[in-house]
């Protein structure tokens, strides 16, 4: 024990130093047994989408996608540049630094919301060894880059709100959170909850208000931007041409029950829904009557896609009981966990057993922690409005309860996804409740 309790100070003496390394032997372990790059059927649209950034050329791109986490893959691919275009084999060692990056961000940021050393190493090893972190830097998805920026995020809005108050960390926190937008739009909303903290912090004045209007104002811009570039080559104003198709996921449970209008649509639906192999296939039930419907309707996906936004909301308004049913699962979803990985797919078939099984003990011990979290989110408002302070508490639980509810109202299917890249900042959130619990229970023995 003693020699235990030695070689953990002297982690401690070397805490990112500790953290690097434990990350890149993980890694490496993983690349020797799993040794692949991981596409999805997301990725396709990301490739796509990549190709025409390296060619300088959006000209009738339907809108699938948002440039940001594409220009990462245009901009990795230009050493290869070629007429086969976007190529993929730097992008999981990218992928694998901005992860490693990822926890050195996790510790600091537990450093800057006074998390004792000790504590925050052992929360970034832990995050250091998690594999669907690591099978993600595998995976042509967006969510190795969106954990980097949102981390970055809160890395310098804490800095400004706890540390230093320069204009320099207000401009890098606005760019982060516009660069975020565009990965992925659905975080539009998070530089309004940033810039009501900021408002939070001082008595809102003429001046103050002025001051921190960039925070939401250049990512709205981008947004707007970004859609504008959709009308153009879609005819339809929105930041990606999914949306019809991510509300209508929504109506899966009651597709048929829709107005005369759209009765070919919700039949069409449902009959596919009915005829699904198992319950796990529902959610995408959309895209598998997806051609058929692109049969009937005689309409291009950009026009279809707007087609079953109008059919979504009028089945919305029809059913507002089923519908709020089905938020409420897309909500519970939101705090799972995911992982994203071929299993059969092992460089090392022996060791994908092995990996399983470590994999689902760390998904238990990260999903205690969502629970908690979620549990302790009314109280950490309660006691902010109470104290009427700018807590890191309040600030993570504000932020990502906002996006549990959004993304449960917009999509139904994958909805773990939309919680990772705050996974880590809900431990944070957590470990804080736990040293404010045993503070106070010393106090009470002292008293």
């Amino acid at each position: 024990m003693k020699l235990l309790g030695k070689i953990w100070q002297w982690l401690n003496t070397y805490p990112v130093g500790t953290i690097v390394f434990t990350a890149i032997l993980f890694r490496i372990a993983i690349l020797f047994l799993y040794g692949q790059i991981t596409p999805y059927p997301d990725s396709e649209d990301y490739i796509a989408l990549g190709n025409k950034l390296l060619h300088l050329d959006l000209s009738g791109y339907e809108g699938e996608r948002s440039p940001g986490y594409p220009f990462l893959l245009a901009l990795f691919s230009l050493p290869f540049f070629s007429s086969h275009g976007v190529i993929l084999l730097l992008i999981p060692f990218v992928q694998m630094l901005a992860g490693i990056f990822t926890l050195i961000l996790l510790y600091k940021i537990c450093l800057i919301v006074n998390i004792r050393k000790e504590v925050a190493l052992a929360v970034s090893l832990f995050f250091s060894c998690y594999l669907p972190t690591v099978f993600f830097e595998f995976a042509i998805l967006t969510e190795s880059l969106t954990l980097l920026v949102v981390m970055l995020v809160f890395y310098y809005f804490f800095r400004y709100l706890y540390q230093e108050k320069t204009i320099g960390k207000l401009i890098l926190v606005t760019l982060l959170c516009t660069y975020l937008v565009l990965i992925k739009p659905f975080y539009i909303f998070l530089p309004f909850i940033l810039f009501a903290f900021l408002l939070l912090q001082k008595k809102p004045s003429v001046s103050v208000v002025s001051k921190y209007l960039i925070m939401w104002l250049i990512p709205l811009l981008a947004f707007l931007g970004w859609s504008y570039v959709n009308k153009v080559n879609t005819g339809h104003f929105v930041s990606t041409t999914f949306y019809g198709f991510n509300l209508a996921q929504n109506c899966v449970s009651f597709a048929e029950k829709t107005t005369p209008k759209y009765r070919e649509i919700g039949e069409t639906y449902a009959r596919y829904r009915d005829n699904r192999v198992s319950d796990n296939e529902e959610a995408m039930v959309i895209w598998d009557a997806y051609f058929e419907l692109l049969e009937k309707t005689g309409l291009s996906y950009p026009d279809l896609s707007a087609l079953l936004y109008d059919y979504s909301i009028a089945t919305i308004k029809k059913n507002p009981v089923s519908y709020l049913k089905q938020v409420f699962v897309s909500w519970r979803d939101f705090w799972k966990t995911s992982l994203y990985w071929e299993r059969y797919g092992f460089g090392v078939s022996e060791a994908a057993g092995a990996v399983l099984y470590i994999s689902y003990a760390e998904r238990i011990l990260l999903q205690f922690a969502k629970i908690l979290f979620v549990l302790l989110i009314p109280y950490n408002i309660v006691v902010a409005v109470r104290q009427r302070q700018v807590s890191p508490v309040l600030v993570i639980s504000v932020v990502v309860l906002t996006a549990s509810v959004l993304q449960a109202f917009a999509t139904y299917g994958t909805n773990s996804r939309f919680s990772y890249p705050f996974e880590m900042l809900m431990v944070v959130s957590v470990v804080l409740n736990m040293v404010e619990y045993i503070q106070s229970r010393k106090k009470k023995k002292t008293v």
